[in-house]
């Protein structure tokens, strides 16, 4: 049975929660909330899940939901879904962070550039790092996993179900922790390298004087950097695969998710 003008009234303050959910997984996912794309499309992507998912998260809701519960829970729902979309964000964040590092000690951070999808001055390894790790998360289908576990979490925590808790501030800390030590991990290799040939160069310029290190210095650097990534880049993607399969399933277990195959 259609419902009437007055029932899509009534169900209006129910649905808006459920926007603000989606909404939060747009605004902070990997990909969605990109600065390239309009924001007229994520409100239409927004609007459109929300009415797709709405009839069935409708039937979770523990009570009728009046216009002042849902002002206070708008914020609960719209915290679950950044934490959705900030989680599997904080990986993307530890693939640049770690561009950053090398870019930095190879001196490739004077190349910088613009980068359209996250809307800042980056350096060029930092973009093919990050639109990298973004492809890897693409063909892994991880933003089907994502949306999916969004999408589930209605039958675990209805609207307005969400408190604060400790597990959830633990949860942050922990991929955060992860993030960082990804980082550390990818460009290991290459400060490592670049550091002992800095040593190297150190020990050279004592005994040959008359050796131009600043001339001489950055074009091994560079060279030494490149030659060390590429012999380094392929062992990012098991990093990449499991960094994005334990965030997912630690945000899957926080929302009360049984573990996704």
């Amino acid at each position: 049975m259609p419902w009437t003008v007055f029932n899509l009234y009534a169900n209006l303050p129910a649905f808006m929660l459920v926007v603000c959910r989606i909404g939060g997984l747009v605004l902070a996912a990997p990909l969605f909330s990109s600065a390239i794309i309009p924001i007229r499309i994520k409100i239409l992507l927004t609007l459109a899940m929300a009415a797709a998912v709405f009839p069935l998260v409708s039937v979770h809701l523990v009570g009728p939901v009046t216009l002042e519960t849902a002002l206070v829970g708008l914020f609960g729902e719209l915290a679950i879904g950044l934490l959705v979309g900030l989680c599997l964000s904080l990986m993307l964040i530890g693939v640049q962070v770690a561009a950053e590092f090398i870019s930095h000690q190879a001196g490739i951070l004077f190349g910088s550039t613009y980068n359209p999808m996250m809307d800042s001055s980056e350096s060029v390894l930092s973009q093919f790092f990050y639109f990298a790790a973004l492809l890897g998360f693409l063909a892994i289908g991880g933003h089907r996993h994502l949306v999916r576990a969004l999408l589930e979490s209605f039958e675990t925590l209805p609207p307005l179900a969400f408190r604060l808790s400790e597990g959830l501030m633990e949860l942050i800390l922990d991929l955060t922790t992860m993030s960082f030590e990804m980082a550390i991990r990818i460009s290991g290799p290459v400060v490592v390298s670049l550091m002992l040939a800095l040593l190297a160069l150190g020990f050279i310029s004592r005994t040959v004087p008359q050796l131009n290190i600043l001339t001489v210095g950055f074009p091994l650097k560079l060279a030494l950097a490149l030659l060390v990534l590429g012999l380094t880049v392929m062992s990012m993607e098991p990093l990449l695969i499991e960094a994005f399969d334990t965030s997912l399933q630690s945000v899957r277990s926080v929302l009360g998710l049984p573990p996704q195959a």
